[in-house]
């Protein structure tokens, strides 16, 4: 094949599964290392890798569960393709998107679902207000909703919303739900929510918040992330490691975005605006002793200044 061309089925499957390691442990050294090495192999394989992050948006139609479940998935909807669609698809086409989306996920689909970067907001009955944030998914009926993956934020006077550990249901509060961990994670801005779960049942007031499990109930601190500030098209954060803060700046931008080990537990506090992801990554660079390695425009590490 043309190196002008499309890389090869086996480049493009590579990339998508370094994609999906990457998603399931971020935060590794020797995975980024790993990936260098390969990207630095072939041309190819950095093209496969530059089309995968332009179509960011192919495995976040809904939020995944997990890499370990996300492969298989993939693997089996290759299977069940014929070879002349599966160029199609690993041809990464804005075609190809609806297609794996359509014959891998359908479970996935959701009434409203909001891309990498985008949020979303909604005006439903009774005066119910929501806002979707980045890569999340929500079924709605009526006043009762359900929070399908990622974070939402909800205000209103009567409102019922189902996440993953609980449900809770609001009387003129404002509240935010991100599902994250293995834990749905509630915090109340103003009013008062019941949260009902398998392990209790909880009133929570304004400025508290509560981390539910399948199996325990736990109270939030205030932590280094202001939970409600990405509402207002804001990243608020104080005295936060470097690598956490890269967590949640990914959240909001497609491609991969680590650092190295050893600038990882450097601490910043910041206000950073959320639709322009690339300022905020160069802002770090006059808070903190670091610089980016960008080894594509969807490939950026933060390393030490030399």
């Amino acid at each position: 094949m043309s190196r002008a061309g499309q890389p090869p089925e086996a480049v493009v499957r590579s990339a998508i599964e370094w994609q999906m390691r990457l998603r399931a442990d971020p935060a590794s050294a020797e995975l980024q290392r790993q990936l260098h090495d390969w990207l630095a192999q072939d041309e190819l394989h950095d093209l496969a890798w530059q089309r995968l992050q332009q179509m960011a948006g192919l495995f976040r139609v809904a939020p995944l569960a997990d890499a370990a479940q996300t492969i298989p998935l993939l693997q089996r909807a290759e299977a069940d393709l014929s070879r002349r669609r599966m160029l199609k698809l690993l041809g990464l086409t804005a075609g190809s998107a609806t297609l794996l989306a359509a014959t891998t996920a359908p479970a996935w689909r959701a009434d409203f679902a909001t891309a990498t970067g985008e949020t979303r907001r909604l005006s439903l009955a009774g005066d119910v207000e929501v806002l979707l944030n980045t890569g999340s998914a929500l079924d709605v009926h009526g006043q009762q909703l359900l929070l399908r993956g990622g974070e939402v934020l909800v205000e209103g006077a009567q409102w019922q919303l189902r996440c993953a550990h609980a449900d809770c249901l609001g009387q003129h509060a404002r509240m935010s739900v991100r599902e994250r961990d293995g834990r749905s994670e509630i915090r109340v801005e103003q009013g008062e929510v019941l949260v009902r779960a398998a392990a209790g049942q909880r009133q929570l007031q304004a400025g508290e918040g509560l981390a539910v499990s399948a199996t325990r109930m736990s109270a939030l601190g205030a932590g280094a992330l202001d939970p409600f500030a990405w509402a207002r098209g804001l990243l608020v954060v104080r005295d936060i490691r470097l690598a956490d803060f890269l967590a949640e700046a990914g959240r909001y931008r497609r491609g991969w975005l680590g650092c190295d080990p050893t600038v990882a537990d450097l601490r910043l506090s910041g206000v950073f605006r959320l639709a322009e992801p690339e300022l905020m990554l160069r802002n770090i660079t006059h808070l903190l002793p670091v610089a980016l390695v960008e080894r594509t425009r969807w490939w950026v590490r933060v390393v030490p200044v030399a």
